[in-house]
C-alpha cells in the first residue's frame, strides 16, 4: 500500500548516500589522503562482502556459493580479457591507486546492493510498520559509509569530483528504484517471480564476489605498495567502522 511516510524514509536513506559523497568531494585530497581513503574502502568492502552479503546470499541456499565465484570471475575476465594496460586515475610515485574496471566493479556491486536496500525497506513495510521501520534504520546506518566508499573509489579512478558525486547519486537512485519497483509490482504475480527471495539472494551472492575481487585485487595492492605503515591501519579502520555499525544494529535489536 502506498504511503508518503514510507516514501519519505526511502528518500532519507538515499540522501544519506549523497551525504557520504559530499564528504569526499567537498575537500581537496592529497595523494596520501586518497591512499588512506582507498585503504579504508578496502576494509569496508571486505567486511560487507564477507560478513554481510555472503551470509545473506547463502542463507538457506548454500548452492548460491557458485554465484559468489561467478561474480569474482566475471570481473576478473573483464579486467584481463577486455582490457590491456592501465594508466588511469590519480597516481603516486609507487604506482597507480586504482583502475577503471575496479571502480566499475565496485560501482556495479554497490548499485545492486543499494537497489536491494530499497527493496528491503518497502518489503518490510508490506509486512508491518514495525518491521519496515527497523529495516529502514538498519539500512540508514550504512548508507553514509556506502556513499563515502564509492565516491572515494571513483575520485581516485577518474580524479573527477563531479563523477565521484554522481556515483553516490546513482546509489541513491538505485535505492529509490528498488523501493518503487516493489511498491508498483507488489500485487502482481510477476513480482513474486522477479523479486522473490531466491532472486535477491543470488544477486547478493554475485555482489559479494564482485566486492571481494575489487577489495583483494585493486584496493589492497595499494596498501601493500605504500611505504607508509599507517596505510594498513586505515584498512583496519574500515573493518572497525563496519563492525561498529553491525554492533549498533545488534544492540538496538535491528537485525
Amino acid at each position: 500500500m502506498f504511503s508518503w511516510n514510507v516514501v519519505s524514509l526511502v528518500l532519507l536513506t538515499s540522501i544519506a548516500n549523497l551525504v557520504g559523497g559530499l564528504i569526499v568531494v567537498r575537500k581537496e585530497w592529497s595523494p596520501k589522503a586518497l591512499t588512506y581513503l582507498m585503504a579504508f574502502s578496502a576494509g569496508f568492502l571486505l567486511s560487507i562482502g564477507i560478513l554481510d552479503l555472503m551470509p545473506e546470499g547463502l542463507e538457506n541456499s548454500p548452492e548460491n556459493g557458485i554465484y559468489i565465484l561467478i561474480g569474482f570471475l566475471v570481473l576478473f575476465a573483464f579486467q584481463r580479457i577486455l582490457t590491456t594496460h592501465f594508466h588511469f586515475g590519480y597516481e603516486t610515485h609507487e604506482d597507480k591507486l586504482s583502475k577503471k574496471t575496479g571502480g566499475l566493479g565496485a560501482f556495479i556491486g554497490m548499485t545492486i546492493h543499494s537497489f536491494f536496500d530499497g527493496v528491503s525497506i518497502v518489503a518490510g513495510f508490506e509486512v508491518s510498520s514495525e518491521l519496515g521501520f527497523l529495516v529502514f534504520v538498519a539500512v540508514l546506518l550504512h548508507k553514509i559509509p556506502d556513499g563515502l566508499t564509492i565516491s572515494s573509489i571513483v575520485l581516485v579512478v577518474f580524479n573527477d569530483r563531479k563523477k565521484a558525486f554522481i556515483a553516490s547519486a546513482v546509489l541513491a537512485l538505485a535505492t529509490i528504484f528498488g523501493g518503487a519497483l516493489v511498491w508498483l509490482l507488489s500485487d502482481t504475480e510477476f513480482a513474486a517471480e522477479v523479486l522473490g527471495d531466491s532472486f535477491a539472494r543470488i544477486a547478493l551472492s554475485f555482489s559479494a564476489g564482485v566486492f571481494l575481487y575489487v577489495a583483494a585485487t585493486d584496493l589492497l595492492p595499494v596498501v601493500n605498495q605504500s611505504e607508509n605503515r599507517k596505510t594498513g591501519l586505515y584498512v583496519l579502520l574500515g573493518v572497525a567502522v563496519f563492525y561498529i555499525a553491525s554492533w549498533i544494529i545488534g544492540v538496538v535489536g535491528l537485525e
